[in-house]
């Protein structure tokens, strides 16, 4: 027969007291520990979108020590600008009935072009900056598949402006500038692409009118004549600076909120400088403002695409040149005559010459332009858009294609244009594409993961907070059970407190 001595009963269950105070000071700290985890996650569920735009604000800060500020500045490496010109190859049979103007394009030229801002001043009372541009051009002969040595015919713009710009002058005056025009141009001219493009080549008539005082006309002509390191010639530009709705806007240029180029809300300054857009994009439209076209520029969002694994907006251009037949509201930009669409009057900020844009082709235009030439075959290459991450609003994808034309057009009482047809020459056009870098597509698919990654958090803190509440009350129950049996066995007289160390 087994004897159980008191003493050992009392030793029992004092150890048994000690276990159920360590168990329940365990079971405490528990339960505190599974408050705070969904505590956590709830707060992370809370507040993670205004968490989220803070540290989009934060890191978009444009002040002069970031990196915004920095990538603003100067775009550094240089950009590629690829030109291709259109050769003019039936220059001579324009007056034979029935046979159109063939065109041929020719290309790419490729340049490097340097866009830094200067004349920086900030503004600190309003969260504005004021600037300048200073444009810079390179030609990469290494990486361009024409050489600027190639012969192109194309018509001559210098007598075609002068023409245009007399088309409403008396009869005396445009017979003295038919005679003129007729002894000293042509109607097309036979240049190098470096003369035609920066170089320039001699005209007559600009030889004996930059001879006169204060007339301020160049000796040459050139598409870009003079553009190289320019300083200022696009304008004066104040943005917004302040990282919100308005980030990246322009808010006056040449000192202005509006211009006196078209009509009405047409000359409205507005949208983004074209560097930046803001936070939050949505899927309906972006503006940006082009001192090109001497207007703001409305792109309508198109579809969800994936650049190197970022989810971006695409906004496509589509409409810009509209007429007003689609776009009601672009009507105001027609200045009085509209043209069928997809072609735009930028004359009046050209110095008044015949100067029209369009997409390259004549893209997305009326087939009335591509059908009384030859040549042209617009396709989806040929397209404008801008690809922007939705969150930050930085550009992803830009496909930046414009393309000059001038309106030749019958002009009475002057000789040279007296009996041509009406067409819309096209002269050239610029395409310059720009992915996102490697490095900034990897910052981005980060930061596009966040909200996932912080969902995951909130599901797995709340989890184990829920575990932790199922694993007390288990073991509470489990505990008080095993107690009870314990108390049956173990008299209760005979056992002396002893202080507990937990």
């Amino acid at each position: 027969m087994t004897y159980d001595h008191p003493n050992n009963n009392a030793v029992i269950y004092k150890n048994e007291k000690m276990k159920k105070r360590c168990r329940s000071c365990c079971h405490v700290c528990l339960l505190l520990l599974g408050i705070a985890l969904i505590g956590l996650g709830l707060a992370i569920f809370a507040y993670f979108e205004p968490l989220y735009d803070f540290m989009m604000t934060s890191a978009m800060t444009f002040t002069p020590k970031t990196e915004p500020f920095r990538v603003w500045r100067k775009n550094d490496p240089p950009l590629d600008m690829d030109i291709y010109l259109f050769n003019w190859t039936n220059p001579q049979d324009l007056h034979v009935p029935g046979v159109k103007p063939r065109f041929q394009e020719v290309g790419p030229y490729r340049f490097k072009e340097v866009k830094e801002k200067i004349n920086i001043t900030w503004h600190d009372n309003n969260n504005t900056i004021s600037y300048k541009h200073k444009k810079s051009y390179f030609f990469d002969a290494k990486n361009s598949v024409r050489q600027l040595n190639d012969v192109i015919n194309t018509i001559n713009v210098v007598p075609l402006t002068i023409a245009y710009k007399a088309r409403n002058f008396g009869f005396f005056s445009k017979r003295t500038i038919s005679y003129s025009l007729s002894t000293l141009s042509s109607l097309y001219v036979t240049k190098t692409a470096g003369e035609i493009l920066f170089d320039g080549y001699e005209e007559s008539i600009l030889s004996i009118l930059s001879t006169v005082p204060l007339a301020g006309v160049v000796d040459k002509f050139g598409l870009f004549y003079g553009k190289n390191n320019s300083m200022g010639t696009d304008g004066i530009f104040s943005m917004w600076t302040k990282v919100d709705e308005n980030f990246g806007k322009i808010v006056t240029w040449n000192y202005k909120n509006e211009s006196d180029f078209y009509e009405g809300k047409c000359n409205a300054v507005k949208g983004s400088a074209g560097e930046f857009y803001p936070i939050n994009q949505k899927r309906d439209y972006i503006e940006f403002f082009s001192s090109e076209l001497c207007k703001f520029a409305k792109l309508e969002y198109e579809k969800d695409v994936n650049v190197k694994g970022v989810l971006g907006y695409k906004y496509t251009a589509r409409h810009i040149f509209d007429n007003g037949t689609l776009r009601p509201e672009n009507k105001c930009f027609c200045s009085g005559e509209c043209h069928p669409s997809g072609v735009f009057n930028v004359s009046k900020c050209r110095e008044n010459s015949p100067t029209f844009l369009s997409m390259p082709h004549f893209y997305g235009a009326d087939p009335y332009y591509y059908n009384t030439i030859e040549g042209l075959k617009p396709e989806d290459k040929h397209e404008f858009y801008i690809t922007l991450e939705p969150k930050s609003g930085i550009v992803l994808d830009i496909g930046a294609r414009m393309q000059v034309n001038v309106l030749l057009q019958p002009i009475e009482h002057i000789t040279m244009y007296a009996d041509v047809p009406k067409l819309f020459i096209p002269l050239f056009y610029f395409d310059q594409s720009l992915p996102a870098t490697d490095e900034l597509a990897s910052l981005l698919i980060k930061i596009q993961s966040l909200p996932e990654v912080s969902n995951i958090a909130v599901m797995i803190l709340v989890t184990l907070g829920l575990a932790s509440f199922v694993w007390v009350v288990v073991m509470y129950c489990w505990s008080k059970k095993r107690r009870h049996k314990t108390e049956l066995k173990i008299p209760q007289s005979n056992v002396e407190e002893i202080p507990l160390r937990c």
